[in-house]
């Protein structure tokens, strides 16, 4: 192409003369506009976006799930294993692992030792009373 048709074919503003060319620009344009009307109907979707966002969340979910499920069959057979292999260096390890978690977070223990003395202070009341009958 020379100069002169490459001036001619486009005006030297850019537009071009051709009518192929223009051809072929519109097509180009109407393309990039649908896709654009297609990115823009797509963001503004509420309800498509919303039941993505729940599908990703449920998704996740039983990701996470199935993997806490799993690590618990691991966790437990480890432990039936240790149990077996060495029963008082399990229990002490439980035991060590029971105080701890009671230094960590101690209101659920303090509630816990409450309503067991709760539970035999009723226990002993109800003996009694049955022993009068």
């Amino acid at each position: 192409m020379t100069a002169t048709n490459s001036t001619n074919m486009y005006n030297g503003h850019g537009a071009p003369v051709d009518p192929e060319a223009l051809r072929q620009e519109i097509a180009r344009t109407r393309a990039s506009l649908g896709e654009t009307v297609e990115a823009l109907a797509a963001k503004a979707d509420v309800k498509a976006r919303a039941q993505e966002a729940v599908h990703n969340s449920v998704a996740t979910a039983r990701l996470r799930m199935r993997e806490g499920v799993e690590q618990m069959a691991v966790n437990a057979a480890y432990a039936r294993r240790e149990l077996r292999m060495h029963p008082r260096q399990a229990l002490g390890n439980s035991m060590r692992r029971l105080l701890d978690s009671a230094r960590e977070r101690p209101a659920p223990w303090v509630v816990a030792s409450g309503l067991l003395v709760l539970a035999a202070l009723v226990a002993y009341r109800n003996s009694d009373r049955k022993g009068q009958w």
